[in-house]
């Protein structure tokens, strides 16, 4: 056991943790990484916890499947299929009151029969209300640079379209599948395919509703609405009028609040007020929106090609009433090629689908909106981690830990719940895939220092009273009932002390002076005990009993008792510097044995105490009340001072204790050899003392006398001379004297019989 201080962490350092749960999300958000991640894990996980959902019903594909190509005998090549099926499927489409059919088929190269075009041209003309899509081209101006182009269909068949627009998909998002712009073009802003068609459509059914919102919104609208109606849905008369209405709500910011205002003053039912606002949010809005699937492939209602192309029943006609038509390729028109798919959360879908969900997302007002921007998402993680490390840093341990993961539970569900209503995208991969578990890292740590604190606390505490080595075996008794039963034998020093003059200043003193007093004199002798590695065992008012424990490897507890004997001397060193402090006279005696002695429980299993007990106990007890006969301060066993070189002592002879059966032989320990007796009194006090253990008790009188009348204020001289004027009257009976009776028990009996 040693004496060296523990240094503890200060308590205002631990609370830089948490900090790592705001500043490790907020510095996450600024990370290449964070966005792969939040669009691969976190959306993938609001879609697997929400799953699939149902698309409005005003949407349906006719689907070019393989077995329709089969049953046709169509070519390979999907752009080649003869424009005369095509034609079928408008025809088909106008008896089925279909409200706006879109081909998300190339058509850049005439067919090869023109009859087949001019058909289906006718047909288109008859429906009035077909789109054709376009593509974006790259072409490449020179090594390295390119340029992208717009491809149109044939001039006859775009002549007869209501409008072409192309679906386009942003090339700086984690997949093709991720997201898709409802306009292109720096100059000229023109709507694609998902955005004319959803345009259309609302300005075909809603026409009335439609331009009395405009005209009750702004005069300028107003004005707008009279000369060129925003339901205009004939062919060359759509687009000019859309790229009117665009330019006035991008051109005037305040002009989509008043058309909002407008809305809500209406009296139109709930859902005309969704399309209508969802109408001027496209126009006015950002051009990258991100998808929100629906499900797996088939989600929308799927229309086989094949079962179209001839003279289907009525009853079949009807399912396209009132409807947006997509035709194309699904994903099974070629089984052994990808070409053409796009995977999303659910499956892997065709390029109609996608460009189905996009048009069903703005019908609904309802895709993937992130819930900040980069900045504001970096200040709400900033924020969330900061929460998190507040509950990370609470006192209550269980409280933390349940605040943190009950914060991650309401998080979690409260972004499943806004990813289900509105498409509200809350980031996941930040604040649960690593602030939270931050947080709870952050947690355990602080739990971890805070425990470790209060236990080295207690432990130094515990430790002033109770050896390492004993706690360590101590801690092990999980049973409360099997602590009395534990114990166990050690060789030892122990070292009991006594200080003069403490009744008669008990009764001079206040009782609350006389305990910072001896507060102040015990904080002087413990020092030294546990610096030299001792153990405090007891302290019952006045006296000290402290105990050395040798170790394993040391049997014969050489440097123990070394240790003993230096703290010996400290503690008559430190009592003589707290009497200077104190201006008082208060003198400390002590009595050092060495021997075997058991450490272990003493008391019930309610209550008890850790404590030293046997025989080198009560010798150290009773030679602590030597000093008083002998007029010494030090008092120590010859055992304790076996092979122990310069110990400084002056051999006093041995001596009957009370209550003992055998002498023990006592040595005076010098701990100030300057104050200490000279070198000629002990060698004097030697001879004497030789003559008395020979039992010549007439020369060691004389020995003795004439030492007292040259050192008069030596304490064993003054008691063997009155010994050996008592020897002389009677000497003592028997040849072999074994050693001096003590007869009065010194006060330090307190030590092994507490009242």
């Amino acid at each position: 056991m040693t004496g060296r201080k523990r240094r503890t962490r200060p308590q205002f350092q631990l609370g830089w943790l948490p900090l790592l749960t705001a500043l490790g999300g907020a510095l996450f958000s600024l990370s290449p990484l964070r966005g792969p991640l939040e669009e691969g894990i976190g959306l993938g996980l609001l879609y697997a916890l929400r799953g699939p959902a149902s698309p409005p019903g005003e949407v349906a594909i006719l689907g070019i499947d393989h077995e329709s190509a089969q049953r046709l005998q169509a070519p390979d090549d999907p752009h080649n299929w003869p424009r005369h099926l095509h034609a079928n499927i408008l025809r088909n489409a106008q008896r089925g009151q279909a409200e706006l059919l879109a081909f998300n088929i190339f058509f850049a190269n005439a067919s090869a029969d023109p009859g087949a075009d001019r058909a289906m041209a006718e047909a288109m003309r008859g429906l009035g209300r077909t789109v054709l899509t376009d593509y974006v081209k790259p072409r490449q101006l020179r090594s390295g640079l390119y340029v992208e182009s717009l491809v149109e269909p044939t001039p006859e068949l775009a002549d007869a379209a209501l409008a072409t627009a192309p679906f386009l998909l942003p090339r700086d998002t984690l997949s093709a599948s991720s997201a898709f712009l409802t306009f292109f073009g720096d100059e000229e802003r023109r709507a694609t395919l998902p955005t004319l068609l959803m345009l259309a459509y609302i300005q075909r059914t809603h026409c009335a509703e439609l331009g009395a919102w405009l005209g009750s919104a702004d005069p300028e609208l107003a004005r707008i609405a009279a000369q060129s109606p925003p339901c205009q849905t004939r062919p060359k008369e759509f687009e000019p009028t859309l790229r009117l209405l665009i330019e006035q709500l991008r051109a005037r910011p305040g002009l989509e609040a008043s058309l909002e205002q407008a809305l809500l003053n209406s009296r139109f039912p709930a859902a005309t007020r969704r399309l209508l606002r969802s109408w001027a949010g496209v126009l006015a809005g950002g051009e990258v929106r991100y998808f929100n699937h629906y499900g797996p492939s088939h989600s929308f209602p799927i229309l086989s090609y094949q079962d179209w192309v001839g003279d289907p029943p009525e009853s079949t006609l009807a399912a396209l009433a009132g409807k947006i038509v997509l035709v194309g390729y699904l994903e099974d028109f070629q089984p052994e090629s990808t070409e053409g798919l796009f995977y999303t959360p659910f499956s892997a879908i065709s390029s109609v689908e996608l460009a189905a969900t996009a048009l069903a997302n703005l019908l609904e007002d309802k895709w993937v909106r992130p819930a900040f921007s980069p900045v504001g998402e970096g200040l709400w993680l900033l924020f969330w981690g900061g929460v998190l490390g507040l509950c990370a840093m609470r006192r209550s341990a269980a409280r933390g830990f349940a605040l943190i993961l009950g914060l991650g539970g309401l998080y979690l569900a409260a972004a499943c719940a806004l990813f289900g209503l509105r498409g509200d995208w809350l980031p996941l991969v930040a604040p649960l895939g690593l602030q939270l578990p931050i947080a709870l890292l952050t947690w355990g740590w602080l739990n971890y220092v805070r425990r470790a604190e209060r236990e080295r606390a207690m432990q130094s505490v515990i430790h002033r009273f109770i050896p390492v080595d004993v706690f360590s075996q101590l801690s092990r008794h999980e049973d409360s009932a099997t602590l009395p039963n534990y114990g166990r034998m050690a060789q030892g020093i122990c070292l009991a002390t006594d200080a003069g003059r403490y009744t008669a200043l008990a009764e001079t003193l206040e009782p609350m002076a006389l305990a910072r007093l001896m507060n102040a004199y015990y904080a002087a002798l413990f020092e030294p005990v546990t610096r030299h590695g001792g153990w405090v065992s007891d302290v019952v008012g006045d006296a000290m009993l402290a105990i050395w424990i040798a170790r394993d490897d040391d049997p014969g507890a050489q440097e123990a008792r070394a240790n003993a004997l230096a703290a010996a001397s400290a503690i008559r060193l430190a009592v003589r510097r707290f009497e200077k402090t104190h201006e008082l006279v208060f003198p400390v005696r002590l009595g050092i044995h060495y021997g075997e002695l058991r450490i272990g429980y003493v008391g019930t299993a309610e209550r008890g105490e850790i404590r030293a007990v046997g025989d080198t106990v009560n010798t150290a007890a009773r030679l602590e009340g030597l000093n008083k006969l002998l007029g010494t301060h030090s008092l120590v066993s010859e055992r304790t001072l076996e092979d122990l070189p310069d110990a400084g002592v002056r051999p006093l002879g041995a001596f009957l204790l009370p209550g003992k059966s055998k002498p023990i032989s006592v040595a005076e320990l010098i701990t100030d050899p300057e104050a200490g007796p000279c070198p000629e009194l002990r060698q004097r006090f030697a001879d004497a003392l030789a003559l008395f253990n020979e039992d010549r008790w007439q020369e060691a009188h004389a020995a003795f006398t004439l030492l007292n009348l040259h050192f008069p204020d030596d304490g064993p001289t003054r008691f063997y001379y009155k010994t050996c004027q008592s020897y002389l009257a009677e000497p003592p009976q028997g040849s072999d004297t074994p050693g001096i009776a003590v007869e009065k028990p010194p006060p330090a009996e307190l030590f092994n019989h507490k009242k």
